[in-house]
């Protein structure tokens, strides 16, 4: 069974990385749209949408963490590794580990505090633009954070079970 526990995690991560491209393929699509609409409402037509600002900040930043949770998935994410690179074969995976799971224990810090912030605006009750909850916009955080701490966590898992480079068996 823990011979198949990183491939289930492996397809996980797929799917969720798949959808995740998806939602930012259509979000950046809406967006510029949404911009240019707004910009041909501003100039040709004198009007606009009150809130259309709004909605497009909060795109922006929808964007940004989801690109950062996909940086973290192709592994493109800024990383301190110097360790990793110059320690030799199984220290080189220590030190590969205890990176991740330093990032793993980051992530889920931040998820822990972007959720309690998450009650406290629906508690608040505020609306943000459009009847839309302000709570509903700051999800984000606690999705971002906890993809990257799963990612980080697989990127754990997995490193235990490979090998050094040049070790046989």
């Amino acid at each position: 069974m823990n011979k198949s526990l990183p491939g289930h995690l492996k397809r996980i991560s797929q799917f969720l990385g798949n959808l995740e491209k998806w939602v930012l393929v259509l979000l950046l699509g809406f967006l510029a749209a949404f911009a240019v609409t707004q910009i041909i409402l501003r100039n040709f037509f004198s009007t606009g949408l009150v809130w259309g600002d709004d909605l497009l900040r909060h795109g922006v930043l929808w964007i940004s963490f989801l690109g950062a949770t996909r940086a973290t998935l192709e592994k493109k994410h800024i990383g301190i590794d110097l360790l990793p690179r110059v320690l030799p074969g199984r220290m080189s995976l220590i030190a590969d580990f205890v990176c991740c799971f330093i990032s793993t224990v980051v992530c889920v810090l931040l998820l822990w505090a972007s959720w309690n912030f998450v009650q406290g605006e629906r508690l608040a009750g505020d609306i943000a633009f459009a009847s839309i909850p302000y709570w509903w916009l700051v999800l984000i955080f606690p999705i971002s954070f906890g993809l990257m701490a799963f990612r980080f966590s697989f990127n754990c898992i997995s490193g235990l079970v490979r090998r050094p480079e040049g070790v046989e068996t």
